[in-house]
């Protein structure tokens, strides 16, 4: 057994062998020197997307470059889709979106939940619409028509799009109650590609951690299924990694600030989060709003997680720098779980940006231009700002 001091030395020092950011950093490819993370959000997305537009323009990328200075761009729902334009480096298509989205009627509610957003139907409909309400608990698993979302996603996204970096992005499987990981890649690929990503995210995000490359054929119910939010969308039936068809949605039910990506392949991570400090509001009205509360609060607590996780396991890297190859070989010696800890754990500079006060558009509100112009504005006004330092002590969620 290992004294507890000496493991406790170890565990804080953890990880920075000067050959190696982490074990799975030292594979074919050299480790990426900074990711770009973007929160899941819905409509809210509107503030990344002014974000990056403002970082582009700064920097004076055209499109078909990448985006300094970032190696791979990480992302959940609204933020796995952002996250496409800026790893395809389409930025001009990107704002002539999200100016666009407003018109495009992407948002339906099934014709038996009509009634209850049209004021010119009677009481009759809407109570019809109401009751109708409790058939989520029976033989109905969203409100909204999943399929002009998805047509809007195939028509914009495409697969033949050269990348310019990777794109990583979280989704949940419902089937299995699990988070998954989908990607793409702008080098080759090749199963030894993808056994280097899946290495990376099973040493920061757990060693059963399902790593797949989102194909042609999937790509576009992959990513709709990180933007299926619960109770809003049906569930996005795919082909799951054993080949059973499952049921998949919103990546954000595990992590809608995807930081333990970036955290796995990346020495440095830029997260843009689509909510400021929790300020308490009105009482919750109805069982939706309560829904929605408690979603929020799990979303907000993995957020704390993974970046506290990233921030202790990075000073550990740091500080095991400053010692002595003689004294780290002491503190592992006979342990060989400790040693390959050590030696694996990565290190990420973390920095994170957020708007001031809550953004003037709901979840779901892909219709409401004005309330998409602000967010974008205000993401294009806060990109000049910069990124904060992130510190556990003064990280407010």
């Amino acid at each position: 057994m290992i004294e507890r001091r000496s493991f406790l030395f170890s565990l804080a020092a953890a990880g920075a062998l000067p050959a190696v950011r982490s074990a799975a950093r030292a594979g074919d490819s050299p480790p990426i020197d900074a990711a770009l993370v973007l929160s899941g959000g819905g409509a809210r997305g509107a503030y990344e997307a002014g974000f990056i537009g403002e970082l582009a323009a700064v920097a004076q990328v055209p499109d078909g470059s990448p985006l300094p200075p970032y190696g791979l761009v990480c992302g959940t729902s609204i933020g796995a889709l952002n996250g496409w334009f800026v790893a395809t480096a389409q930025y001009r298509k990107l704002r002539e979106l999200w100016y666009g989205i407003s018109g495009q009627d992407i948002i339906a509610l099934k014709p038996q939940y009509a009634a209850l957003r049209d004021p010119e139907s009677g009481l009759f409909d809407r109570a019809a619409a109401a009751v109708s309400l409790i058939e989520l608990a029976r033989n109905q698993s969203g409100i909204l028509q999943s399929k002009p979302a998805y047509e809007w996603i195939v028509r914009n996204v495409d697969p033949r799009a050269p990348l310019a970096m990777p794109l990583v992005w979280a989704v949940t499987n419902l089937s299995h109650q699990r988070p998954e990981y989908f990607f793409v890649d702008p080098e080759i690929r090749s199963y030894e590609r993808r056994e280097q990503i899946a290495r990376a995210l099973r040493i920061s995000l757990g060693p059963q951690t399902i790593v797949r490359e989102a194909t042609p054929e999937i790509l576009h119910r992959a990513i709709f299924a990180s933007v299926a939010i619960p109770i809003a969308f049906d569930p996005v039936m795919m082909p799951g990694p054993s080949g059973t068809i499952d049921a998949y949605c919103d990546g954000g039910v595990a992590s809608n600030s995807p930081v333990g990506i970036a955290h796995a392949l990346a020495g440095a991570a830029d997260v843009i989060l689509l909510s400021p400090p929790f300020e308490p509001g009105d009482p919750y009205g109805d069982a939706v709003e309560v829904a929605f509360g408690a979603f929020a609060t799990v979303q907000r607590k993995l957020l704390e997680v993974e970046m506290r996780n990233t921030y202790f396991q990075s000073v550990g890297k740091r500080a095991l720098r400053r010692l002595e190859p003689g004294e780290l070989a002491r503190v592992t010696r006979g342990n060989d779980l400790l040693a390959r800890y050590v030696e694996s754990i990565p290190e990420t500079e973390l920095r994170y940006a957020r708007p001031a006060q809550a953004l003037p558009l709901g979840v779901v509100a892909f219709d409401d231009a004005s309330g998409i112009y602000d967010a974008y504005r205000r993401g294009w006004e806060d990109a000049a700002r910069g990124f904060t330092p992130y510190d556990w002590e003064t990280f407010v969620l």
